[in-house]
């Protein structure tokens, strides 16, 4: 195989597995030594990914192409997320206990093609910083058709109503912290978002949780003041 030719001055070839998700897992600070890296990764385990792809594909009646893109998915989320932790692997050869990761990843992919006949992740432009509700609602309701939007934004502003006006009293910090992690799920941002969010805010991950659970007590105080008053 011919050798990677690069700026970075490594060969990743001669790398093993799990440094190269280590290499991957830097690709905001190193762009390029990461992307160099993920396609060696997936080089390195596309041919056995597949055929796995196919085999859980086969249950579900699924094609071959279909098998192609969830094995798209899968290293998307890899990209993403690279989650492999080598002290937790039950296999002492790092590639087998990679394949084992990626299988877990995959299956996961194909029951989620299942369900919504998609497993692409979102592009990094649908991720971003969140700064007043009337952008919240906007996220909540990105995927509606164009003729429910109007009705159910008009219900969704009205659920969230009272949030509003208890995080009106709170700075902008608050607001934009609380805001962003209602919209991912609460407990948990992308990696990205966190990223931009510290820099948008100039602010520590420590702050930032801080200053969620700030907002959060907040927002349980008033609605709790709310309802005894009802």
């Amino acid at each position: 195989m011919k050798k990677e030719v690069n700026n970075t001055g490594i060969d990743f070839e001669e790398l093993n597995s799990d440094e190269l998700i280590e290499y991957i897992s830097f690709k905001d600070e190193y762009k390029e030594a990461a992307a160099l890296a993920f396609e060696i990764f997936c080089s390195r385990f596309e041919s056995k990914i597949f055929r796995k792809s196919e085999i859980y594909c086969n249950k579900f009646n699924f094609s071959e192409a279909v098998a192609a893109y969830i094995v798209n998915c899968t290293f998307a989320r890899v990209w993403k997320y690279h989650s492999f932790t080598k002290g937790k692997a039950k296999r002492q050869n790092v590639d087998d206990a990679i394949e084992i990761w990626l299988c877990k990843i995959l299956y996961n992919e194909v029951v989620k093609y299942n369900d919504k006949r998609s497993c692409a992740e979102k592009d990094e432009e649908d991720l971003p910083i969140i700064e007043n509700f009337d952008h919240l609602v906007d996220y909540f309701m990105k995927d509606d058709e164009e003729e429910e939007a109007v009705e159910r934004k008009r219900d969704l502003k009205k659920q969230l109503d009272y949030i509003e006006r208890a995080l009106a009293q709170l700075s902008l910090k608050h607001q934009i912290i609380y805001l962003t992690y209602k919209a991912y799920g609460e407990g948990y941002i992308p990696r990205k978002v966190g990223k931009a969010l510290r820099e948008r805010l100039n602010l520590t991950q420590n702050s930032i949780r801080v200053y969620k659970m700030e907002a959060e007590k907040h927002i349980k105080t008033y609605l709790e003041y709310l309802n005894g008053n009802k």
